[in-house]
């Protein structure tokens, strides 16, 4: 099969963007799953900043009605950062987030019952007479817009449709849930806190394995061409029986080894983001639309590594 011929640059590695099913990703889904086959009412996902949550969450919730074989709403929205938090301004970033227009100035009791009326057809037509709200950046959530989130869900509630709230963001949702308890915020705990997901990027060779082989295996473009993006980046070597994934303990041994050059003595946890930028400079500047060279050695993987601001990275958040 001939390999397909492309504008130069248009390639989803090229252009990024692209969402691959990871281990985390899948241990993500399946967690997602639980929390809505047993009806509860919802969980924190957090992780250090550029692991791939978004992505992941992203992923995750595409596939989720799939698993649990069900027409399940799903919406979602990102909290802004406030100096001071209003409900016209929080309702209306909602709103706005649902791609729901409405006129310029309303009250926020009218926004808020918008709201609620677009969750309640929604959950209405879900034979589950659930919705799910994602919540992305919800460290910045406070105690007030907490409270204003459970009005909706009361709202909801009493017309016997269910609300799970999925809280995504940093750390510091952890810290905030100590606060409610030592506070004794129950009624924000036991409605969006009682279950947690912490997200992780890559830490072993096995998930480094998995990773490659996506882009040996499962990756395709165009769709239904045969290419996937390790075959479309190198067609010789492909046909040759050379994979992505066989590279992958050199892989892991480079990150390692480049951490220890720098001094960085924690745990290792490779964020996603700079893993996938890595993999992608030494296919862009080594393969069929780069250099054109044979197969990727080690010192073309060490290049890509550092050139993909993993290192810059990890320094900085060992400084903070």
């Amino acid at each position: 099969m001939e390999r397909p011929k492309l504008p130069l640059g248009t390639h989803p590695v090229e252009m990024g963007g692209y969402i691959l099913p990871t281990m985390e990703v899948k241990r993500l889904m399946e967690r997602l799953t639980r929390v809505v086959m047993n009806r509860l009412p919802g969980m924190i996902v957090y992780g250090r900043p550029r692991i791939g949550k978004t992505k992941s969450v992203e992923f995750a919730l595409n596939y989720l009605p799939t698993q649990i074989g069900e027409n399940f709403p799903i919406l979602r929205t990102r909290c802004k950062s406030y100096r001071v938090p209003t409900e016209e301004k929080f309702f209306g970033d909602i709103l706005s987030d649902f791609k729901f227009s409405f006129p310029a100035k309303r009250s926020p009791t009218a926004m808020r019952q918008q709201i609620v009326n677009l969750m309640l057809e929604q959950g209405e037509r879900s034979k589950l007479r659930r919705v799910m709200l994602v919540i992305d950046e919800a460290q910045r959530l406070t105690e007030l817009q907490y409270n204003w989130l459970i009005d909706i869900y009361n709202d909801l509630d009493s017309e016997k449709i269910s609300m799970t709230v999925i809280c995504v963001g940093q750390s510091e949702l952890i810290d905030r849930r100590t606060y409610f308890l030592e506070t004794k915020k129950s009624q924000i705990i036991g409605r969006f806190m009682t279950n947690e997901h912490e997200f992780f990027g890559i830490r072993t060779l096995k998930e480094v394995e998995h990773c490659l082989m996506c882009y040996d295996e499962v990756s395709e473009y165009p769709e239904n061409s045969g290419y996937t993006y390790t075959r479309y980046f190198f067609p010789e070597a492909f046909s040759k029986g050379y994979r992505l994934k066989q590279c992958a303990k050199e892989v892991f041994d480079i990150f390692k080894d480049i951490r220890k050059e720098h001094g960085l003595s924690k745990k290792m946890e490779i964020p996603m983001e700079y893993f996938i930028f890595s993999i992608e400079n030494a296919l862009k500047l080594n393969g069929a639309t780069g250099r054109e060279v044979e197969w990727l050695t080690t010192n073309h993987w060490k290049e890509a590594i550092n050139n993909s601001g993993y290192i810059e990275s990890e320094v900085f958040m060992a400084l903070a």
